[in-house]
């Protein structure tokens, strides 16, 4: 709670400077989650995967307004806040990439602030569909909590049970393909929160495809 907390103090204070626009984008997506657990003594080593079916969750965003590099530059930046809500109720084994159900569940939220430098097609017709294209790397905060097996044959620990519970900061990258055509947005986009604790690291890997309404709050007050 406390480090929503503090994300939420920190877009307050750029809303309030106008480096952040008053822009939010409410909607539903479409998700694949996956969840790697590394060795804290080996992060190249993932002793266990968790993964997920396509799951439905409500979404939000917050945008900024887009900064182009000048008048008639397709090229520009735009820092977004995005939140979403996890299950992997699924392990990967071995070389199969099929979750299988062992008993194990995984859920919490996630949340990233990632300043994005995007391509934007068709940019001057904004009464048509157009489309950015984008990637960026900012900050990330991971919430989960419950268990997984290990499942690296190798790992000492192979076959036992362990509880799991992450409330860390690290960091976020995301990839972004967004269509949008007034205030409607289509987007097919991933971020991936990197976050560590004593006991293990964490990547939990975001697929959404989101329909998204786009409001400008400056005109509700």
């Amino acid at each position: 709670m406390k480090a929503v907390l503090f994300i939420l103090c920190i877009v307050i204070s750029l809303s309030s400077s106008e480096v952040l626009a008053t822009e939010v984008a409410i909607g539903i997506q479409a998700t694949i989650n996956s969840i790697d657990i590394q060795d804290p003594a080996d992060s190249e080593r993932t002793i266990a995967r968790m993964t997920s079916d396509m799951k439905y969750y409500p979404t939000v965003s917050l945008l900024s307004d887009e900064y182009y590099f000048s008048k008639d530059s397709n090229v520009g930046v735009q820092l977004q806040f995005d939140w979403s809500i996890f299950k992997a109720d699924k392990q990967e084994i071995g070389e199969n990439d099929t979750g299988i159900d062992l008993g194990t569940s995984m859920s919490g939220y996630a949340l990233s602030g990632v300043p994005v430098v995007f391509y934007h097609f068709n940019r001057h017709n904004q009464d048509e569909w157009n489309v950015k294209l984008g990637t960026g790397l900012g900050l990330g905060y991971l919430k989960l909590k419950g268990d997984y097996q290990v499942t690296d044959v190798t790992h000492p620990d192979y076959g036992k049970k362990k509880q799991a519970n992450m409330d860390e900061f690290g960091l976020a990258v995301g990839v972004y393909l967004e269509a949008n055509k007034g205030n409607h947005i289509i987007s097919v986009y991933n971020f991936s929160p990197v976050t560590q604790s004593d006991a293990s690291q964490f990547e939990e890997y975001n697929f959404f495809l989101s329909y998204k309404y786009r409001v400008n709050i400056d005109d509700l007050l």
